[in-house]
């Protein structure tokens, strides 16, 4: 049981970092398309650097560059979307099912449930498990990779950060995360789960291509393949999810950033979606008074 439950729970941590949605106010003039690590600089600070992130175990995602590791080496503060600690990740475990009485079957159709029961049968999940997890948990899980360590980038960042003595930030709290979804009415998470099932080929090709785009550096691709994903889906389910999961959240995290970017010499990790666009993070920030510079 202890095998299945670690990877379900990373499997999640890494589906809300990546924060999976199509942001439609892409703007190459206001903040280059490439870079996965800037510069965030203004006078009387010592500069800080915003990375973005694939939530991978690929070992080419893992082997940052030079210039990403001399960054957070020499960083201060470690700045991440969650905490990644022992508490926030039971939370999160926690979080993924009814406490209520409902259960699967009671919120869908035999259909579904039974579609539900054994798509996650292939990743060694028993019904009994199954039989208690919200839509949004199990479209979650249908919707990433197979994870046999757990360590994903992000992670990778943070057991580093701990080792080295830094200052570790977190811009968003568990609830919040579980609040993107547990606050999306039933009928749109049912409707996410009943794409993703029907969706499965087309999903498969798509991450398929995610860990290339993301070596690539270049943020427009990284918009249009998680554009596709959301062309899967129903306009006002698309348009809910993107809301949530994206432009809400690029402002929050933004905002809860600032006070480290005063202080300076962060490292700020936060999935490389959240970056682009007119309504993305380093837009926000630049239009807050800092120089934004790609460096790799």
């Amino acid at each position: 049981m202890k095998n299945y439950r670690v990877s379900l729970l990373f499997t999640l941590v890494i589906f809300l970092f990546v924060g999976c949605a199509n942001n439609p106010t892409v703007n190459t003039e206001k903040i280059s398309s490439t870079g996965l690590l800037w510069k965030i600089a203004k006078p009387g600070t010592t500069p800080s650097y915003i990375f973005g992130t694939m939530h991978s175990e690929d070992k080419r995602v893992l082997e940052v560059s030079e210039a990403v590791n001399d960054a957070f080496v020499a960083a201060n503060t470690f700045v991440m979307e969650m905490v990644l600690d022992d508490s926030n990740t039971k939370k999160i475990m926690q979080g993924m099912y009814f406490d209520d009485g409902r259960t699967l079957r009671s919120v869908t159709n035999d259909k579904i449930y039974r579609q539900s029961v054994e798509a996650l049968a292939q990743k060694g999940m028993p019904e009994k498990i199954v039989r208690i997890m919200k839509p949004w948990a199990v479209f979650t899980v249908l919707s990433m990779p197979e994870q046999k360590t757990g360590l994903f980038l992000d992670a990778m960042l943070y057991e580093a950060a701990l080792k080295q003595g830094k200052d570790v930030v977190g811009l968003e709290t568990t609830q919040e995360q579980l609040d993107v979804f547990d606050e999306m009415n039933m009928k749109t998470q049912v409707s996410l789960l009943e794409t993703t099932l029907d969706s499965a080929d087309e999903l498969n090709k798509i991450l398929e291509e995610t860990t290339d785009i993301y070596l690539s550096h270049d943020l427009l691709k990284i918009h249009d393949l998680n554009a596709r994903y959301m062309a899967l889906l129903d306009d006002d389910v698309a348009e809910e999810f993107n809301q949530r999961l994206l432009l809400d959240r690029n402002i929050n995290m933004a905002t809860r950033m600032m006070p480290s970017l005063e202080k300076g010499n962060a490292f700020i990790a936060i999935g490389a979606l959240h970056l682009p666009g007119r309504t993305g993070v380093l837009s926000i920030v630049k239009n807050a008074g800092y120089a934004v510079t790609p460096v790799d």
